[in-house]
């Protein structure tokens, strides 16, 4: 009898190994944690474990044609120092991909935010500049649109054109008459050493109010966002990066914040010291409308490659907060995010690992 279900169990799996390459399909992962000492430059001083931006995801594509092919992805955010959460919370869609470029429904990252990449040296890091760039007094950008459709174009001698549509980005079906749309788009160039990204987004949320459900209050909110990003390969080693970026609301259920602007700009780069060995630093500084709300952030980082899927780094970040600003030098896309406190430099050091599978 065993050996009877151990031979179906083996029939079964050969049939299906023929469909499983045909449709090329992939697990892959990346585990990112990191030990840190935070510091808000208050009365919090603690010792975090973090994980940042783990995942675990499925991928596959299926040419049915010369020019179509088939594409998915599920992925997933893991905390491996949590519980988890919902399944599919990462970018997830399906779609078809050729020579006239790529189309795809689901929910990804926005251009916008991708546009950041040349001047990423600490991303899911402390020190990212996220944590300057995401700050919701101008509107919160850097974000995963859910209900997207996104189209990008084949490339034209290293330029690219992505445009990316929400029909409504707070996770349910389109509401009647009511708002929640987005539109993210860039245009990006690389060709050779230079990497240049122009994007812009637009966030709009609109909802009347209903006195049947007095509960629920009216919004009327409207963000616009501007980023140039760019890099420059100097030499083999040194890569020099620079990022601009503006974000308006136009439109505010305070209208204490309605037109006010807050821009963020900055540089910086990587040294390639050994073949295994980089050294990370940048410098971007928030200039805000709002009184007493400026912020400037500091990181410098030591890499240690040992290949291309495993590396350990040790960071230290600062972000020196204005009167009334309280910004931390480590919230974005990591676990260990206590809140910071008004007015004092929030300080961090961080040793991390992370492997990629």
């Amino acid at each position: 009898m065993h050996h009877k279900k151990l031979i179906a169990a083996m029939v079964a799996v050969g049939m299906s190994m023929p469909a499983l390459a045909v449709a090329d399909m992939t697990l892959y992962g990346r585990a990112h944690l990191s030990a840190d000492i935070l510091n808000d430059g208050d009365d919090y001083s603690e010792f975090n474990v973090s994980s940042n931006s783990s995942r675990l995801g499925f991928k596959g594509e299926r040419q049915f044609a010369d020019d179509l092919t088939a594409i998915f992805q599920i992925e997933q955010q893991i905390d491996f120092d949590t519980d988890g959460g919902e399944f599919a919370t990462r970018d997830t869609f399906a779609g078809l991909k050729g020579d006239w470029g790529m189309l795809r429904v689901g929910k990804f990252d926005t251009p916008f935010k991708r546009a950041r990449g040349p001047a990423n040296f600490f991303g899911d890091q402390v020190g990212d500049m996220r944590n300057l760039t995401r700050t919701n007094d101008h509107g919160r950008f850097d974000e995963r649109f859910r209900n997207s459709i996104h189209y990008r174009t084949p490339s034209l001698n290293g330029l690219v054109w992505d445009i990316q549509y929400s029909a409504d980005n707070s996770g349910q079906s389109t509401v009647e008459d009511a708002e929640n749309r987005a539109v993210s788009t860039s245009l990006g160039f690389r060709n050779g050493p230079v990497n240049v990204v122009l994007a812009y987004e637009n966030q709009s949320i609109y909802r009347a109010f209903d006195a049947d459900e007095p509960d629920t209050a009216a919004l009327d909110y409207n963000a616009d966002a501007w980023r140039l990003a760019g890099s420059y390969q100097i030499t083999p080693e040194f890569r020099l990066g620079a990022l601009y970026q503006v974000t308006e609301n136009t439109g505010r259920q305070d209208e204490n914040l309605e037109g006010e602007e807050g821009k963020v700009w900055g540089f910086g780069g990587q040294y390639k010291a050994s073949p295994n060995v980089y050294l990370n630093a940048h410098w971007f500084t928030l200039d805000s409308d709002l009184d007493d709300n400026d912020a400037n952030l500091y990181a410098i980082g030591l890499e240690y490659r040992l290949d291309s899927a495993l590396r350990f780094y040790g960071n230290i970040a600062v972000m020196d907060n204005d009167d009334d600003s309280s910004l931390t030098s480590w919230s974005a896309a990591r676990t260990a995010s206590p809140s910071g406190a008004a007015g004092e430099k929030a300080t961090a050091f961080s040793l991390g690992m992370r492997y990629d599978f």
